[in-house]
Formats: C-alpha cells, structure tokens, sequence
C-alpha cells in the first residue's frame, strides 16, 4: 500500500488515497444540470495498526463501499425520493432537455410525453417497474390515432419507450434512480417492415426522370443517390465543403426546420455523422454546371460574387438553406408525373444507396461510415435483408465451387 493513489477497481465513483499513515476516501457526486462538477465528498480513515498489507488493503475497499453507499443514500434523499414521473419530466424539459436535445428532438419527445403522462406520471419514480412499462406498451398499441383513425404503429410505441429510456437515463445520470426500470421492458409487436428501395430498373426510371427536371432538383436528389446523405445534411451543404480535386464532400452539418421556427443548422448529432463522401467523375461535371448557374444567379440577383460560405440549396434571395420537406414534396410530384412507384421517399434514396453499396460487396463498417452510423450494429440491424442477400450469394458461389 505505498502508493499514493489507489483506485478502488470494485468501485464506481470512489478512490482511495493514502496521506501519512491515514488513508482519504473520496467519493466523486458528478455534474449538476448545468455541467458543473459536484463537490465529491471526503472521509478520513485509519486501518488497525495490526493488519498484513493484503488485510488493509481489503479493509480500505470495505470502507470505501461503506461510504459510497452512504454518499449516495445522502444525495438521494436530498434529490426528493417521492418526486413523480410528471414531476421529474417538468424538470426534465426545463433544465435538461434544452441542453442536450435539438429543438427537433425536444418537439417530437413532447408528444410522447403527451402519451406518457396520462397512464404513467401519477408514479414515484422508484415505484416503477417493468410490469407497468410493458402494460402502457399495449394499452398504446389500442389507442386509436385521431389523425389516421387506426391504430397506433409499431413505430410509434416504439418511439415512446426510446423517449422513456432517454428521460429515465437521464435520471438515473441526475441521481433520481439507481437504474433505469424501462430497459429491455418493449419488444417489437410484429414483423418490422423492410425500408422502401428502389430496384437497379427503378433507380434508373428515377435518374432519366430527374434529367427532365431543373439542375437544382437534379443535383439534390442524385447526389442522395450517390452518397446516401440525409435530406437535411443534403440542404446544409455549402460550397466549401466540397473538395475538387479529391472529389468528396465533407458532411458536417444538418438543416433542421421546427414548426413555427425560422430554419436553422446544426452540427451532427454523433462524430460519425462528422464524415466524407465521395462522387464520380460525372457527378463532378454536373456539379460544376450547378455552381456556375448558382454564381450567376448570385451576381444577378444578390449583387455579390458567390462564396464558399453560401448553400448549395439556399432560398432566393436569402442566405438560408431550403427547407427539407421542399425537396419532399418535390420527389413525390417526380414519382407521380413519371408513373414511378408512390410508397418511395426521399429517404428510400439513402436505403437504395446503402443497398447498392452491400450489392456490390461494401462491408457494414465501410458502409456504417460512409452513412454516418455511430455504430456498425446500426447499419447491421437496419440492413440485415440485403446483408443476408450477399451472404445467400456468396454461399451459392460456394457450393457451386466445391461441386465442381
């Protein structure tokens, strides 16, 4: 024990330190709401003079245990015990949500706030159990829709449990709860529908389409194709952010349009997100026809030269970015004047690119990141179909090897 710090490995938030022939425990309480770091509380101990080196070793743990328990039980019942689901989630939407969520994010987790209070928010937060979790899943799965007059989606229930968990994560972050009661409590009701894409005869319907329509709509929705950017990161793009020479594009930023807001943008919500794409050579010309176009529309009607600064897609005479649901709109007006399949979104752009990549032998790391996941299990789970595709191709290959 002559060191002097000893972390206890068996130990969440607690260290021990030796001072003289004293030891400090010390018990870090984390971050308040606003960031700011806690005070961690302190205790001084003695071990019993009497004691081999592994014995004061085992000791120190013990009363380090000992006191991280009670630290905690001391700022639990300082953080209000009997406080309830609606009485946290008040809290919740007024200090923490702003801080860490997007305006986006925080609009659509009120509605199903909406949804949660009336069967959940009369309860003691410790009062929760799975039980109660899994009952309000299937009283959501009969409630009717005002809006389509059918019942709720599978999607939408699974929304709610996703902004559960978060809210209850964060409580437990906050020292409200020892653990989040809502984990592993929903299951997926049913057979989870594959993502709308386009088939290689479709997307090539939907290229000579687009090649009829004005360079702006051209360009935004081929490039969707090609890079399998999102529709908002698609709106954000800047001039800048294109490198020439190597032929990519830098994604860094989102457009996101709240109702009742002016449009504004954001960083990527996750490093991932942070990333480059890459076009071809074709796609290089047609850019470059497209920025021509653009500076000439600038010098006539902004009176300026244009700058890396400006979006590729912005408002006329505006310097903001077009709103994503334009584009939206736009698609579905394509598909219905060109006899396309209607039930294809501007999103099923970005699954088809996904799916052409794995057709053609990507691994899900490569394509996780050229997509922007956080994490390749996402790719993995949202792509499994055409995965499995490959993998049934390839053994077919196999086995027609070995038979010969």
């Amino acid at each position: 024990m002559s060191a002097q710090y000893i972390p206890a490995c068996c130990l969440l938030m607690a260290s021990i330190r030796k001072r003289g022939e004293s030891y400090l425990i010390v018990v870090s309480m984390g971050y308040d709401y606003n960031g700011k770091r806690i005070k961690p509380k302190q205790k001084t101990v003695h071990p019993p003079a009497d004691l081999t080196p592994k014995q004061r070793e085992k000791w120190l743990q013990e009363q380090a245990v000992l006191f991280e328990r009670a630290c905690r039980n001391d700022d639990e019942d300082s953080r209000s015990p009997d406080i309830t689901l609606a009485k946290y989630i008040e809290l919740w939407l007024e200090k923490v949500a702003p801080n860490r969520l997007a305006k986006s994010t925080v609009r659509r987790d009120r509605q199903d706030i909406a949804r949660i209070l009336p069967s959940l928010g009369h309860y003691r937060l410790r009062e929760l159990r799975p039980e109660h979790f899994r009952s309000f899943y299937a009283q959501l799965r009969k409630t009717v829709s005002q809006e389509t007059k059918k019942p709720l989606s599978e999607n939408t229930v699974e929304g709610v449990h996703a902004t559960l968990c978060t809210i209850l994560s964060d409580a437990v972050e906050g020292g409200f709860l020892h653990h989040n009661p809502a984990w592993r409590t929903y299951r997926y009701a049913g057979r989870k529908r594959e993502k709308q894409i386009a088939d290689g005869e479709t997307v090539q319907k939907i290229i000579t389409a687009l090649e009829n329509e004005s360079i702006k709509y051209e360009i935004y929705f081929k490039l969707i194709i090609a890079t399998g950017i999102r529709r908002g990161e698609c709106c954000a793009l800047q001039w800048r952010d294109i490198d020439w020479e190597q032929r990519s594009i830098h994604i860094c930023r989102s457009a996101v349009k709240v109702t009742d807001e002016e449009i504004f943008v954001k960083e990527p919500k996750t490093r991932a997100g942070n990333r480059y794409v890459y076009f071809s050579p074709e796609m290089q010309t047609l850019l470059l026809e497209y920025q021509k176009e653009c500076a000439y529309i600038t010098e006539t009607y902004d009176c300026r030269a244009l700058e890396g600064e400006d979006f590729l897609f912005r408002r006329n005479g505006s310097r903001l970015p077009m709103t994503p649901t334009t584009f939206t709109w736009r698609f579905k007006l394509i598909l219905r004047k060109n006899g396309l399949p209607e039930n294809l979104n501007v999103h099923s752009l970005r699954h088809t690119n996904a799916s052409l990549l794995i057709a053609g032998g990507a691994d899900v790391a490569t394509v996780a990141g050229l997509l922007g996941h956080s994490q390749p299990s996402t790719t993995l789970d949202i792509y499994t179909h055409a995965f499995d595709k490959n993998k049934r191709a390839a053994s077919a290959i196999l086995q027609k090897g070995l038979e010969i």
